[in-house]
């Protein structure tokens, strides 16, 4: 198939992507989960004049002052960077808030159906990983959020695959140098969308280190001393790597100065850091819910006391359940296997070896380091940007396999088998998307109803412009335009505690709510400065009213 060939199939299925991804996102009417629902705040609140600044608080990781506060240093801009000018044109409309994400999505295929051509030079397997990555399984429904999922898998892809060369060649000059700079800048765009972004520079860089190629040593191996070898080899490697190494490097992180310099620059001045500390100290944690406590000793020596037994455990779990993501989520639970079998076949193509490289690494990271953020949903938005890879190594695996079994067995017709189980890969794609977007989107477009009855409850009461604490804060402010601050993961006289120094009056308990409050929710206990003034049975909700 002709490069020609190539260009003419992108347009109508970009095309067809576009309108996939537009009707997914009209069933989406609004934030159903705190990540997008943060994302869609800060856009809303740019869009709006405020700028940077937050009018919510949902950690206290960085002990903020009050409301607002500088906001995006815990998560970063550049989603809500994204959907500001949006936010700004159409003030009311979560869907045009999803269409610059809808449109940056219907990449990924593109860039799946690129890389399965490049591992099989076959136009239907090529196809079949771009379907691949239309659907998804488990992603589908939120490939069109205001969240990190769409830029994230464009950015990081692109930086893989143009860091392991765009067409495996091995350029030099004026190309080379805008090529490592945009590996740079894409990196860059990586990490102003997502913190943990930073982890695919160290696995771009590794592709600045192509192993030399040596003539040999002066002799034969065994007429020559081991030490000589040695000596003879390394000082090949260090002139590669004191040449074209050092000015792929250099490059590589100009480009992601480039894009990331103006973002250090703002945090210097807002904080006196370039990044907020806050994001480690969620290596400490000893429970998720953690990250919601307030002014709470999260450091070494606070996880040590935890115990040994403890952390390993922690450790082990998180290896299981992010392994589950990884078959469920990435691998789509059938084409892990497959993909395996592909990443090993595509094994000398660097741009392949650099994703298995980055999706190993960001598994350890998320399950030995980030432990309890990591399963939580970390490992699972970071290997995003993995997916196009993944989707063209297992496409090459099936088609291998088929092969393999082909020879074996008179009866089996290659082109046919192949065409078969690639369709067949489709249909089984399009039935775990079909049934994640049931499952998940019936349930987003009723999420957080309870922020606009309370809205309404407190306008009746004569309370215009009170702040309440609540589970979500992003979305309770994106629904009421008041200010709102996190139900603090301690017992009632932490809630209390917090509710003073950011003065807020009101506390609404709902379903999800932190573990020491739950007699508090019940109605089995009671406080002497918590007043019951409202319960919605059916939310299983309950309002609280903070006495002086």
């Amino acid at each position: 198939m002709s490069g020609g060939t190539i260009r003419r199939d992108w347009l109508p299925f970009f095309g067809l992507v576009v309108v996939v991804r537009l009707a997914t996102a009209a069933l989406i009417t609004r934030p159903g989960y705190m990540d997008t629902a943060y994302y869609t705040a800060g856009a809303v609140r740019m869009a709006q004049g405020g700028g940077l600044s937050e009018p919510l608080i949902w950690n206290y990781l960085n002990d903020p002052a009050g409301i607002p506060h500088p906001g995006l240093l815990y998560w970063m801009p550049l989603p809500s960077l994204l959907g500001a000018p949006m936010a700004a044109m159409f003030p009311t409309s979560f869907f045009a808030l999803q269409v610059p994400f809808a449109i940056l999505s219907a990449l990924v295929p593109l860039i799946a159906y690129g890389l399965a051509w490049r591992a099989t030079e076959n136009r239907r397997l090529a196809w079949t990983g771009g379907l691949l990555a239309v659907f998804g399984g488990l992603f589908f429904p939120y490939w069109t959020l205001p969240e990190t999922f769409a830029p994230f898998a464009v950015f990081g892809a692109l930086a893989l695959w143009l860091a392991g060369g765009w067409r495996g060649e091995d350029g030099r000059g004026r190309m080379e140098t805008v090529r490592w700079l945009l590996v740079g800048a894409l990196v860059g765009l990586a990490h102003l969308t997502r913190a943990d972004g930073i982890l695919l520079l160290p696995v771009v860089a590794l592709a600045a280190f192509p192993l030399p190629e040596p003539d040999g040593p002066p002799t034969t191996p065994k007429s020559t001393p081991h030490a000589s070898r040695v000596t003879f080899y390394a000082s090949r490697f260090t002139h590669h790597v004191s040449g074209a190494t050092i000015r792929c490097l250099v490059f590589i992180f100009l480009g992601y100065l480039l894009v990331m310099g103006p973002w250090f620059a703002r945090n210097v001045a807002v904080i006196g850091t370039p990044l907020s500390p806050a994001g480690t100290k969620t290596i400490w944690l000893t429970e998720y819910d953690d990250l919601f406590c307030y002014d709470c000793d999260l450091s070494l020596s606070s996880y040590l006391a935890w115990g040994w037994g403890n952390i390993l455990r922690s450790k082990l779990s998180a290896l299981w359940v992010n392994f589950q993501r990884l078959v469920a989520e990435a691998g789509m639970i059938f084409l892990l296997p497959l993909a395996i079998i592909g990443f090993y076949r595509l094994r000398r193509r660097l741009a392949f070896l650099l994703a298995a490289l980055y999706l190993v690494f960001i598994y350890l990271v998320h399950s030995l380091v980030f432990t309890f953020p990591g399963w939580r949903g970390g490992f699972f938005h970071a290997s995003s940007a993995a997916l196009p890879f993944l989707y063209a190594a297992g496409i090459e695996g099936l088609d291998a396999s088929v092969r393999w079994v082909a020879r074996r067995r008179r009866t089996w017709r290659y082109q046919q088998a192949q065409a078969v189980f690639a369709a067949a890969a489709v249909v089984v794609a399009v039935a775990l998307s079909g049934t994640m977007a049931w499952r998940k989107i019936p349930m987003w477009r009723t999420a957080d109803a309870i922020y606009e009855d309370l809205d309404q409850w407190l306008t009746d009461q004569g309370a215009p412009h009170a702040s309440v604490m609540v589970g979500n804060p992003p979305a309770f402010w994106y629904h009421t335009n008041r200010p709102a601050i996190v139900v603090p993961n301690g017992d009632a006289s932490m809630l209390i505690e917090t509710a003073d120094r950011y003065g807020v009056r009101y506390v609404l308990l709902e379903p999800n709510h932190p573990a020491p409050l739950a007699d508090l929710h019940a109605g089995e206990v009671s406080h002497p400065r918590l007043a019951v003034l409202e319960r919605w049975p059916k939310e299983e909700a309950v309002l609280y009213g903070v006495q002086p």
